[in-house]
């Protein structure tokens, strides 16, 4: 994934969408979800990549597949909720992108339960050796 080029194609397509939207903003709106959708098949093979290390490296590492699992979800719920975010902000709907923010952190607290629980267990067994 070369960060430059993902970086020059949005600025562009930005640019373009920006030129065209006083005109015609149907263009410019197919323009903008044609530079997203580039840039979106271009990060799916690293991201793909990037998955296979995290697995080879927590069974290298015996870190139980729950946990795992638990960083993944917790990564996707960032992702959705940065992008739908920012898409509420960049329509001027700022209270709608608290709002998704607030949510996130929720979700995030939800799924990090089991985390918070195991370690809270963790601690305990080293306080009771002492």
């Amino acid at each position: 994934m070369d960060i430059l080029a993902i970086a020059a194609l949005c600025i562009v397509t930005a640019i373009i969408a920006k030129t065209i939207q006083p005109t015609s903003q149907d263009i410019a709106i197919v323009i903008t979800v044609a530079g997203i959708a580039a840039v979106t098949f271009s990060i799916i093979g690293t991201i793909s990549d990037v998955l296979y290390e995290v697995q080879s490296l927590a069974g290298i590492s015996d870190i139980g597949g729950s946990y795992i699992s638990i960083v993944f979800r917790v990564l996707g719920i960032c992702y959705v909720c940065e992008i739908s975010s920012s898409c509420c902000r960049d329509c001027g709907e700022s209270a709608l992108a608290s709002v998704i923010d607030i949510a996130g952190r929720v979700a995030v607290s939800v799924i990090c339960l089991p985390l918070i629980k195991s370690f809270i267990e963790a601690v305990e067994s080293i306080l009771e050796l002492a």
